[in-house]
């Protein structure tokens, strides 16, 4: 399983806990992804489609 633990409280809802698992699925450390912003927007590139991330913004963050 790979997964990510959030921070509700915090405006961008910030990355407190990533597994093995998701650090191995996208390449980055557990220090790296650490306070990120849970809609996981570190992992978007030049080919991501807008509505996708904002859906996946409205989803996450209401």
């Amino acid at each position: 399983r790979k997964f990510i633990i959030a921070n509700a409280r915090v405006e961008n809802c910030a990355i407190i806990f990533c597994n093995d698992g998701f650090c191995h699925m996208c390449g980055y450390t557990r220090a790296e992804i650490m306070q990120k912003p849970c809609t996981c927007n570190f992992l978007y590139g030049p080919h991501t489609k807008r509505l996708a991330i904002a859906q996946m913004a409205q989803a996450l963050l209401g």
